[in-house]
């Protein structure tokens, strides 16, 4: 009579055999899909082969953009099967334009910007990815101590910098103060890069300014520049300010590319919103922030995905405004993020 041990010695080898075959048949099943890191292949987790491996990224020099430098560092992008270039562009509405004309894939803009141009007709955009939302300390319209300014009401009638008109700045300084009664009417908005605002206020041509990280941090250092509004308080609290658009006959062209850019910078934002270490390094080297200054910098919310109601309080600040002229229905410009 057989012993117990004798049994399992003859199942053993059948199962052995089992386990091989599945585990090449497996194999095989992931080179047919392509869950190489070839980017013919389409990389990791793709449904398909990626159409276009180099996508070209238009962006600029603010603390927004560190979760796409985490990406292309930590090879992100390259598990995907994607080379991601970064493009530094002189301004948010310069990307936009490349965006439009074909020079880039993919541009990082303020919504304001993307949301102009689809409005007019201008673009068919998509926002392929969220890329910052406001919290307090992040945005504000600061003054230095010469300032006749020294609180929200001395505001009205004044002369104010932002690096453009019709932007999340201009806009969440007039719906701050609309919201306290105080008139916005007559606020003189001159256009102005960041680093011209601190010696503009020193020097007395302007009365203040609007100014986002790090620069918020940078003028106040540097001049003295004191918060008066915060940008991410009552009506614009945690209000959307920028992100990642692409055309839509692009993204409509190239699925499984953008699937794959989602999925890359999805890991890039997870790295700098757990770890402030991991952020710190992108900044001083890409953002060009000081060492002393870095860990002084307000850092806002990097989210991990687009949310329609959030970006559409921006629109509706547009309409409200008067820099689009109809509503404009921003869930349409979503572009759904990969489920794979």
């Amino acid at each position: 009579m057989p012993r117990r041990g004798d049994t399992r010695s003859r199942v053993w080898i059948p199962i052995t055999s089992i386990a091989v075959a599945l585990l090449t048949a497996l194999s095989g099943c992931s080179a047919l899909n392509g869950s190489s890191n070839n980017p013919s292949g389409g990389g990791s987790g793709t449904a398909g082969p990626i159409e276009k491996p180099k996508l070209k990224v238009g962006l600029l020099p603010v603390v927004d953009v560190a979760p796409l430098y985490q990406a292309v560092e930590k090879g992100y992008f390259k598990e995907q099967g994607l080379d991601v270039e970064p493009i530094v562009l002189a301004s948010g509405p310069k990307a936009v334009e490349s965006v439009i004309s074909g020079e880039i894939d993919i541009a990082f803009t303020s919504y304001p910007g993307a949301f102009v141009a689809q409005s007019k007709g201008v673009a068919n955009l998509k926002i392929v990815a969220d890329a910052y939302a406001a919290r307090p300390g992040h945005l504000a319209l600061v003054a230095t101590p010469n300032s006749t300014i020294k609180k929200p009401e001395d505001v009205a009638g004044k002369k104010i910098a932002v690096t453009s008109k019709g932007s999340i700045s201009d806009l969440g300084v007039m719906s701050v103060l609309s919201a306290q009664n105080i008139p916005v009417d007559k606020i003189q908005w001159i256009p102005m890069t960041f680093p011209d605002m601190g010696p503009a206020m020193k020097a007395g041509n302007i009365d203040g300014a609007v100014v986002a990280e790090p620069w918020f941090t940078r003028t106040a250092k540097e001049f003295g520049a004191m918060s008066i509004v915060d940008v991410s308080s009552g009506p614009t609290a945690d209000i959307s300010m920028s992100g990642w658009a692409a055309m839509d006959k692009v993204t409509s062209a190239n699925p499984n590319s953008f699937a794959a850019f989602q999925r890359g910078l999805a890991k890039g934002v997870a790295d700098v919103k757990r770890d402030r270490t991991v952020l710190e390094p992108i900044l001083i080297t890409h953002v060009k922030i000081d060492q002393q200054t870095a860990p002084l910098v307000t850092i806002a919310d990097y989210p991990e995905r687009a949310d329609a109601i959030r970006l559409q309080r921006v629109a509706d600040l547009m309409l409200e405004f008067k820099v689009i002229s109809e509503r404009l229905d921003v869930s349409k410009m979503l572009l759904e993020p990969s489920t794979n």
